[in-house]
């Protein structure tokens, strides 16, 4: 669904790409999991000033190997930034995630230069008032969470505007209630011996 709405039928490599989700772990990095796994395995996949601490553990539930993530901490944004062009003008990755927060528009549109001279899949994670801002952007989606995945709004592409809402499911629905003639494990008061039956002897 997405992918329809998206120039070219998928995410642009070499080009700035802008993720606004509402609030931090809502399923961004669960988004662009497929495209991930997607990419040439030998080269890396750099996280640039993630918010956390990356779960490698869930990097390599998603056939990702743990080898080809570098994760960057710089000291502050300015560092950050820099860090973002040099990646780009060297074409060192496969992909580079980077979250930051209101660089100015001198800046984005440095980096988008920078990512026209790599092949990397750049996506650069800002809060959602950035949304409110001007971008050297190529693509730029706000994201909102839903009870199964995400709502995507497009704000920015090349070509028409859209104006639909894409709801995507990233997480299975949970299987309904079915009848048991078990008992669940998790008692929420003491087992009482009921008449005529008595507990089973515990082994030592």
């Amino acid at each position: 669904m997405l992918d329809a709405q998206l120039p070219g039928r998928g995410w642009p490599q070499g080009a700035l790409i802008e993720l606004m989700p509402c609030h931090e772990g809502i399923g961004e990095l669960a988004l662009l999991q497929p495209a991930l796994r997607q990419l040439p395995q030998a080269r890396s996949i750099f996280l640039l000033n993630p918010p956390h601490p990356p779960h490698f553990h869930c990097w390599l539930n998603w056939q990702l190997a743990a080898h080809r993530l570098l994760w960057l901490a710089p000291q502050n944004m300015a560092d950050t930034l820099w860090s973002a062009e040099q990646i780009l003008r060297h074409d060192a990755c496969a992909a580079l995630l980077c979250w930051a927060s209101l660089p100015r528009l001198t800046t984005l549109r440095r980096l988008q230069l920078a990512a026209r001279q790599s092949q990397a899949l750049f996506f650069m994670l800002r809060p959602p008032s950035a949304a409110r801002q001007p971008s050297a952007a190529e693509l730029r989606l706000a994201l909102y969470p839903t009870a199964l995945g995400l709502d995507i709004h497009i704000l920015k592409r090349k070509g028409p505007a859209c104006e639909q809402t894409i709801s995507l499911a990233l997480h299975p629905a949970r299987p309904a209630k079915t009848y048991t003639r078990h008992v669940s494990l998790d008692q929420p008061v003491p087992a009482y011996p009921q008449p005529g039956r008595q507990f089973s002897a515990l082994a030592s």
